[in-house]
């Protein structure tokens, strides 16, 4: 039997190991994503956020925040806030529908967590997946030049990445609108392999 003492010190050092092989978390509290819609321009243009969070757009003068894919539209607005719960990984370009040469991106990586063979893949943060939604999830080793299809045309939101070669990989999702389109891929996680 290990020691109290050892084991909390095995679990924090895992801990820590997990965080760095996955890459960036954003840190709890982190300055919500809000975006100055004014001018004929979305400021900043490219915001990222986590799985789960929220873009507020700013308006301060006649325009709309409308998804490419549709997967949400402000309406016109010329003030107030209109806020977005991501709750899919994906890059997620979006227009104004009056102006559209206005134009931007919310990026929304997926997570990874270990789990007791390999890592747990999380690319929806949802309770249930509805019936015009469905996830793309591709993988690749770290320096190959194609990607390999982990899940296509998926409901569900989580999975178990485990591949028999060890090594360093790239993980990345996309959410589709079934009838519409999809996002764009979600930007590439790290994960290691032992």
């Amino acid at each position: 039997m290990t020691p109290p003492r050892r084991s909390s010190t095995i679990a924090v050092l895992l801990s820590v190991l997990g965080l760095l092989l996955v890459g960036p978390v954003a840190p709890a509290g982190a300055a919500p994503a809000v975006v100055s819609v004014q001018d004929f321009s979305f400021t900043p243009a490219l915001v990222s956020v986590g799985l789960g969070e929220t873009v507020t757009w700013r308006f301060h003068a006649l325009h709309t925040s409308t998804s490419n894919q549709r997967f949400w539209d402000s309406g016109e607005r010329s003030s107030g806030d209109y806020v977005v719960t991501f709750l899919d990984a994906g890059t997620f370009r979006y227009h104004c529908s009056m102006h559209p040469s206005m134009t931007g991106k919310v990026r929304v990586p997926m997570t990874a967590s270990a789990a007791s063979a390999g890592w747990k893949l999380r690319w929806s943060t949802r309770t249930s997946t509805p019936a015009n939604r469905r996830f793309d999830v591709r993988f690749k080793r770290v320096g190959a030049s194609s990607w390999t299809a982990f899940r296509s045309g998926t409901a569900k939101r989580a999975g178990s990445f485990h591949p028999a070669r060890a090594g360093s990989y790239l993980v990345r999702a996309r959410t589709s609108n079934v009838g519409v389109g999809h996002s764009a891929w979600s930007p590439a996680l790290t994960v290691r392999i032992s």
